[in-house]
């Protein structure tokens, strides 16, 4: 309903009522985006990463000539 009233406010050029439901709907939007990482986070605390054990391995040139 945010995008409505922002429409009607900027359409009977109702500066007050335009910045009231701009704030609204950022805050809004700020507010699901931080819902949305906060579940994210959570994610990664409750459920650990697996560990992979990887070899490093280190190649070495090897030149065939005696000197």
């Amino acid at each position: 309903m945010e995008n409505v009233d922002l429409i009607n406010a900027v359409m009977n050029q109702d500066k007050e009522a335009f910045a009231t439901a701009f704030q609204s709907a950022i805050a809004n939007k700020v507010t699901d985006a931080l819902e949305v990482k906060k579940v994210e986070l959570a994610s990664t605390l409750i459920t650990p990463e697996v560990e992979t054990n990887e070899i490093e391995t280190t190649e070495v040139e090897v030149d065939g000539s005696s000197s």
